[in-house]
């Protein structure tokens, strides 16, 4: 992930409180107390700069910077703490779902008036820390305020124009979505259809039944075009559906098993992210192979995570892998990278796709992200 890529992933991660993947709660503090310590330098260079046509001698120079230092780290030390004390306080009062689900609006409202609560409460203790009574250092103490409020001011302009970015980028997101939602593979229609017309007049029945699970694969896909909450559920039931059109094709050739505990299956997965994970193993896998093999769809929670895996016997990885063949070319390429920028978009890096040879043969594709109830 570049550099670019990942600021943006923090950025929605802190927006979304999704922290889990930006480390256990002790590494939040230190990159809060190094963030601190980066402000305390900026207002002690600033402070010096202002002073400088007082002091006469490099040794004047940097006891004035070390001390100014110390007191600016105090301040922000305090500021900084404080506000993240208010946001991890504020997000286990209200509930961090809750937070997730309140309107853009509101929860920037949240993010602006956590950090001048923070501000607030913070600022007077560092002060009193670092200076002593407030009689002492008016003047000092009602510039650095001002200052302060500027600062606070321009991170949270600089936040809400981020955030109407990120909005955009979403809805962008969502629309090409929906879009893919809307349409279906043309060689998988063409077929399916050609195998009805061709079966109808050697094997009805056979003809018959591709054709409803046609149309319960029809329906699966365009159902999770009509609500946000998609879950594991509805993607193994749109799976199921396109594997039993493939089965009655493939005849024997085909053998699938779906293993994934009831209790999985409500929790959240973005739509179109499993599905062309199957499709990838059967036809670049499993049906350019004389006899045919098995895909499994299995689905196990580690550690608050949901995992789920797509793994197939058929031909495997390319043996040169720097001339990848067109299984390579949709599965690690066009599709896989689809379902690595809409995971990127709603988890950040949270969440991953990670292909690699199956044991004795064949792909085994894995997907890992947060375990959310819907």
């Amino acid at each position: 992930m570049n550099t670019r890529a990942l600021l943006r992933a923090s950025w929605r991660s802190w927006y979304s409180l999704d922290f889990q993947h930006v480390g256990p709660a002790w590494l939040q503090y230190v990159w809060t107390f190094v963030f601190a310590a980066i402000v305390a330098v900026a207002f002690a260079v600033l402070e010096v700069a202002v002073n400088a046509g007082h002091i006469h001698s490099p040794v004047a120079l940097l006891s004035a910077f070390g001390t100014s230092y110390l007191h600016n780290l105090v301040v922000s030390l305090c500021v900084a703490y404080m506000i993240h004390l208010l946001l991890d306080l504020g997000a286990r009062l209200i509930g961090v779902q809750r937070l997730r689900g309140l309107p853009s609006r509101h929860r920037s409202l949240f993010f602006t008036l956590v950090p001048l609560s923070g501000l607030a409460i913070g600022w007077p203790l560092g002060m009193r820390l670092a200076f002593g009574e407030f009689s002492q250092f008016p003047g000092v103490w009602a510039s650095s305020i001002t200052v302060m409020l500027l600062i606070c001011g321009a991170f949270v302009s600089y936040f809400a124009v981020k955030h109407r970015e990120l909005e955009a980028e979403r809805r962008a997101s969502e629309a090409q979505l929906k879009l893919l939602q809307g349409q279906i593979e043309p060689h998988f229609l063409f077929n399916t259809l050609a195998n009805v017309v061709s079966l109808m007049e050697v094997d009805t029945p056979r003809a018959r039944a591709m054709l409803e699970s046609f149309i319960d694969y029809l329906r699966s896909s365009l159902g999770s075009l009509r609500h946000e909450g998609h879950t594991l559920g509805d993607e193994l039931a749109l799976v199921m559906a396109y594997l039993e059109v493939v089965s009655i094709r493939m005849d024997d050739r085909l053998r699938y098993r779906i293993d994934v505990p009831d209790a999985l299956r409500r929790a959240r997965l973005p739509a179109l992210t499993l599905q062309p994970l199957v499709e990838n193993a059967i036809v670049h896998g499993l049906e350019p192979k004389m006899e045919g093999g098995q895909v499994t769809v299995a689905a196990t929670s580690q550690g608050g995570r949901l995992v789920v895996t797509v793994q197939d016997d058929g031909l495997g990885l390319p043996a040169d892998t720097s001339r990848p063949t067109q299984r390579r070319a949709n599965g690690s390429g066009t599709a896989c990278h689809n379902i690595r920028e809409r995971l990127l978009n709603r988890h950040g890096s949270a969440a991953s796709l990670h292909l690699a040879a199956a044991v004795p043969h064949g792909v085994r594709a894995t997907l890992t992200l947060p375990l959310e109830a819907p």
